[in-house]
């Protein structure tokens, strides 16, 4: 029977680590981990190798700990053991029918700061399924989207799952899909099955991206998929005469002032920029004859461009 072992190896790893040094208790520990593996190799079937305990903060238990456990045989109790000696702190039912041979998942309350073990006795097994691994399940973006509504405005929906721990939601938006810039944090609700989150928000006219920076409580990173939104582009502007002998004229509509403009040439270059601050505004800049873009942003950063023939 693999299990006594197991936990007398557990005894002797918590006792020893109270009067040795951080190297060796790395040793012991790893000697734990070697053991549990080598017992495991013949009860594939009652401790499958994708079960694990995942323990993390979660402010809702009254100790502010809990454990996610998945991968689990279907149907049988987690004895959640912890202290000296050994003794068991809290239990837990996995999901799913007994003897159906598949896995299942539960979440729990334990202690925080407490080294802990999580066993099963599999019925009419050789042994016993003993996990000592204890991480942070990394949250799940299960849906991801961004809708543009009447009114240049965009609805942004996501789901997560696993949220075992404080998790911020950070909404971020680009013009050009590579530069992001954040609109609005929010908290995740720090429940362990599906969460469905909403934010709306006014964007302006044109082509907009969006995506969800994923903060976890251990400082990992995540991100999703990118969302692009097309709104109606309302900001327009004139350049004649075009094609121009020398001075030409811009004229864009009052609400989109101040602006800026730029000319540029055939190869990318800016060649001027001016701010402008009237409806229409008059240009004499001395420009070679050719083809250059002339580039309006307004005062909403919506940025529009029209073609400059100069004779």
């Amino acid at each position: 029977m693999v299990f006594p072992h197991l936990i007398l190896m557990y005894l002797r790893v918590v006792t020893v680590s109270k009067r040795t040094n951080p190297s060796k208790m790395k040793k012991l520990l790893l000697l734990l981990l070697l053991v549990i593996a080598y017992n495991q190799k013949d009860i594939q079937a009652q401790c499958p190798p994708g079960a694990f305990a995942y323990q993390s903060l979660y402010p809702q238990c009254p100790s502010g700990c809990g454990v996610l456990l998945l991968g689990w045989p279907e149907g049988v109790v987690v004895n959640i053991y912890g202290g000296t000696p050994l003794t068991i702190i809290t239990s837990a039912l996995i999901s799913g029918t007994l003897g159906n041979g598949g896995t299942g998942d539960a979440f729990t309350c334990v202690p925080c700061n407490t080294p802990l073990v999580y066993a099963s006795t599999i019925l009419g097994a050789s042994g016993g399924c003993v996990i000592a691994t204890i991480g942070i399940v990394p949250v799940k973006v299960t849906s991801f989207s961004a809708i543009s509504l009447a009114g240049n405005t965009v609805r942004i929906n996501w789901s997560t799952s696993l949220e075992t721990g404080p998790v911020k939601y950070v909404v971020q938006k680009s013009n050009n899909g590579r530069d992001f810039t954040d609109m609005v944090t929010l908290d995740g609700t720090q429940l362990p099955l599906i969460n469905n989150y909403t934010y709306s928000a006014p964007v302006a006219p044109g082509s907009s991206y969006f995506r969800i920076k994923i903060i976890e409580v251990t400082g990992n990173i995540l991100y999703s998929e990118t969302a692009l939104v097309k709104n109606a582009t309302t900001f327009g502007f004139s350049v004649y005469p075009n094609p121009a002998a020398n001075e030409f004229k811009i004229t864009l509509p009052a609400k989109f002032l101040p602006a800026v403009v730029n000319i540029i040439d055939a190869q990318g270059k800016i060649l001027y920029t001016e701010k402008i601050t009237e409806t229409t505004s008059a240009f004499t800049k001395s420009l070679p004859k050719g083809v250059y873009a002339v580039k309006v942003t307004g005062n909403d950063y919506t940025t529009v461009t029209q073609r400059l023939i100069k004779n």
